[in-house]
C-alpha cells in the first residue's frame, strides 16, 4: 500500500550530461539522480505521515489519526478507496504514526488465543520504509504481549514501565502498519473484536509526539514527485525544488542509516544536507538546473524498475521490507506499494505479463491454473489481487477485488485443481472469476507466512486464451 501515483514515466532529461556540459550542472545531474533515488522512499514516509496527520474540516479522513493515535478502518478496501494506492482487499487495516522522540510507547499486541488464531500482523517501518519488526500472531506469545517501543537515540531507564519485550526502533518516527484477514460480512465482527483489542499507549511520564517537522513544514503541494513529473514534465523545475527542499528537512528529522554516511557526504558537494529550512534559491543556476535533470532521469528510471524487467509471468523480490543498501529495490517498492513486509511474514509476486510474455489486458481472457496439491504453500493465507493502471482496485458489478484461499464458491477441478479466470468479459460461470477492466491491469498474488519452499515454488502463469 502506498500514497497515490502513477503509472506514466516521466520523460528523462536528454541533454546536460553531454561533453561539454557545465561541470556544475554535471555534478547536479549525477548527485541528483542518486539522491532522488536514494531519497525517494524517505520523502514519501514523510509526506504519507502528513497526511493521514491531517484533519480536513473537522472530519477523520479514511486514514488519519493524531501522531501516537492508531486509527481502525473497519471494513477492507474497496474501489472507492482512493487514498492509498495497491491496498489488499482481504484485510481489515489499523494504522498509526509514532514518535519516539518524546519518549517509548507502549503497543498492546492482542493474545491471538482469544480470537481463534486469526491472522494478524503489527508491521512497523522506519523513515526509510525498512519493516524491521512483526508483532502478530507469527511472533508473539498467543497470549499476547506488551512491547515497548524506543526511540534510537533514548538511553534506557529503569522507571520504564514493565514489557515483555523491548524494540528499539532505527528511526524516532515509526510507521504503524496493522493487518487483519476478514472473510465475508459476517466474518466482520470477528476481525474488529481482534482490531479493537490492540492498542497503543503513552507511559505515564512521556508527552504525545507531535508531527515531525519535516511534515508539519512541508514545502509545496502535498502530492508525490513520481505523479507530479508524469502530469506536469514543463514544471520540473519547481517539482525538483519541491522534492529536494524536503528530502533535505527529512534528513533533519531522520537518523542516517551508518552505510549512508559516505553518501550523504557526497550529497553535500550539491549543497544536498540535513537542513531546516532549506532554501533552494540559495543553489546557482547551473547546479539548480543539473538537479532537475538527474530528478528527471532518476523519475524515468524508477518507473521502469518498478515493472517486471524480462516481461516473466511474475516477479517477486525476497529482500522486500529489509534493503540495506540497495537503493533502487527500495525505492521502487515505496512507488508501487509503500509498506511492504518481510519474506518471513509475507511474500508478495507481481504478473505483468502472460505466459506469452504479452502485456495483461482485459480485453483477452486468461486462465491461471494451479495443479492438484501445488496451491500456494502458505501457513495463513494467499489470495490474488488485481489492479487497474493507476493502481487502484479495478469497479466491478461482482464487487470482487481478489480471489484466493478463502474466497467462497471457488469451484475445484475435476482432478482436484483449480482454474481461475481473469478478464473483462463476463463467463457463464463467475464463481472463479477475477474480473478486470478493458484495459491493462496487474496482479499481486500475496501469500502470507509462506513455508519455506514458497521462495522457490513455481507460480503458474496466465494463459491467454484468445489468440
Amino acid at each position: 500500500m502506498t500514497t497515490s501515483t502513477t503509472t506514466t514515466s516521466a520523460a528523462p532529461a536528454t541533454d546536460g550530461g553531454c561533453p561539454g556540459a557545465d561541470p556544475r550542472q554535471a555534478l547536479g545531474r549525477s548527485i541528483g539522480m542518486a539522491a532522488f533515488i536514494w531519497g525517494y522512499p524517505l520523502v514519501e514516509t514523510m509526506r504519507t505521515c502528513r497526511l493521514q496527520t491531517m484533519r480536513s474540516d473537522g472530519d477523520a479522513a479514511a486514514w488519519h489519526a493524531d501522531i501516537d493515535r492508531l486509527h481502525a478502518m473497519r471494513r477492507a478496501a474497496t474501489d472507492e478507496d482512493r487514498d492509498i494506492v495497491t491496498p489488499a482487499n482481504d484485510l481489515l487495516y489499523t494504522t498509526g504514526w509514532i514518535n519516539l522522540a518524546n519518549g517509548p510507547r507502549l503497543l498492546h499486541v492482542p493474545a491471538s488465543a482469544r480470537h481463534d488464531r486469526r491472522y494478524f500482523v503489527l508491521a512497523l517501518y522506519d523513515a526509510w520504509t525498512n519493516n524491521f519488526a512483526n508483532p502478530g500472531l507469527r511472533t508473539s506469545p498467543a497470549d499476547g504481549e506488551t512491547v515497548l517501543l524506543v526511540g534510537p537515540n533514548t538511553p534506557a531507564d529503569p522507571a520504564w514501565p514493565a514489557a515483555t519485550r523491548t524494540i528499539t526502533a532505527p528511526t524516532d518516527l515509526v510507521w504503524l502498519i496493522g493487518r487483519i484477514v476478514v472473510g465475508d460480512a459476517s466474518d466482520a465482527p470477528a476481525a474488529r473484536a481482534l482490531q479493537d483489542a490492540i492498542r497503543l499507549d503513552c507511559p505515564p511520564g512521556t508527552d504525545i509526539g507531535a508531527r515531525p517537522a519535516a511534515a508539519q513544514q512541508w514545502f509545496g503541494p502535498v502530492e508525490d514527485t513520481m505523479a507530479a513529473l508524469a502530469h506536469r514534465p514543463a514544471d520540473a523545475p519547481a517539482i525538483a525544488a519541491a522534492f529536494f527542499t524536503n528530502l533535505c528537512q527529512c534528513l533533519a528529522d531522520a537518523d542516517l542509516p551508518a552505510a549512508d554516511r559516505g553518501l550523504a557526504d557526497w550529497f553535500g558537494r550539491a549543497r544536498l544536507v540535513a537542513s531546516r529550512p532549506f532554501d533552494w534559491s540559495h543553489l546557482d543556476a547551473p547546479l539548480r538546473d543539473g538537479l532537475t535533470r538527474g530528478l528527471q532521469d532518476a523519475a524515468s528510471l524508477l518507473e521502469q524498475a518498478s515493472r517486471s524487467q524480462v516481461a516473466k509471468p511474475w516477479a517477486s523480490n525476497l529482500a522486500m521490507g529489509n534493503y540495506g543498501t540497495n537503493y533502487l529495490m527500495r525505492a521502487a517498492v515505496a512507488y508501487k506499494g509503500l509498506g511492504g513486509l518481510t519474506s518471513d511474514e509475507a511474500i508478495y509476486a507481481m504478473a505483468d505479463f502472460d505466459a506469452d510474455r504479452q502485456a495483461l489486458d482485459g480485453r483477452q481472457d486468461y486462465l491461471m491454473r494451479f495443479e492438484t496439491g501445488d496451491l500456494p504453500p502458505v501457513d495463513a493465507f494467499w489470495s490474488i489481487t488485481l489492479y487497474a493502471a493507476d493502481r487502484f482496485l479495478h469497479p466491478n458489478a461482482m464487487r470482487r477485488f481478489s480471489i484466493g484461499d478463502r474466497t467462497p464458491g471457488l469451484v475445484r477441478d475435476p482432478d482436484g485443481g483449480l482454474t481461475l479466470r481473469i478478464g473483462h468479459a463476463t463467463p457463464a460461470d463467475t464463481r472463479n472469476w477475477l474480473p478486470a477492466p478493458a484495459d491493462r491491469f496487474y496482479l499481486i498474488l500475496r501469500m502470507y507466512v509462506p513455508r519455506q519452499e514458497a521462495g522457490t515454488w513455481r507460480i503458474p502463469p496466465l494463459q491467454r486464451q484468445n489468440h
